[in-house]
């Protein structure tokens, strides 16, 4: 005789590979690992994988912590007041309210485990997917952006701008001298 499965009342556990990527087409992909829904909207867990170089514009969480752990590739991490590098290991608090941006650096592409508090940023990236955007489709980004509650605030971080960067000593802005 067949039972019926209940879902778990006291913890879960999410088996790797039991879900699919939501991949962009110009490379970011993301899997659900816990969703806010599971949490009673304490968080959410991703998966989070870019190609070598990456990163996005520049932008501001409304609601949104952001903790990254960083499990392969180095990441540049700019704030207005702080920029600092990270690696394999590592991990990122980005708290609400701090525009912020990242860009990876070196040969290797980017996996992160990501924590989102509460998590309305888990929508963003399945729903670029779903659309079909592209990068060129800046009116409809800045709309599922704005809809997974977050403020686009300017570009990326350029090439240009990661040479310089990562050619000074970590600095603090707000105290005015190397770290």
């Amino acid at each position: 005789m067949e039972r019926a499965v209940q879902p778990l009342q006291n913890f879960m556990i999410d088996k790797a590979g039991a879900h699919s990527l939501a991949t962009t087409v110009w490379g970011e992909a993301v899997r659900l690992r816990v969703s806010r829904t599971q949490t009673n909207g304490a968080y959410t867990m991703l998966d989070y994988y870019a190609p070598a170089k990456f990163g996005p514009p520049r932008h501001v969480h409304r609601q949104d912590d952001e903790l990254f752990l960083i499990v392969a590739g180095s990441v540049l991490i700019w704030t207005p007041d702080e920029v600092q590098t990270a690696e394999a290991g590592d991990t990122v608090f980005l708290p609400r309210g701090k525009e912020h941006t990242w860009k990876g650096y070196g040969d290797d592409p980017i996996h992160l485990q990501v924590i989102v508090s509460p998590g309305e940023f888990e929508c963003f990236i399945p729903k670029i997917v779903q659309q079909r955007l592209t990068a060129e489709d800046i009116e409809a980004l800045t709309r599922m952006a704005d809809e997974a509650g977050m403020d686009i605030t300017g570009p990326p971080i350029s090439d240009t701008e990661l040479a310089e960067y990562l050619a000074a000593p970590a600095w603090n802005r707000s105290e005015g001298e190397a770290l």
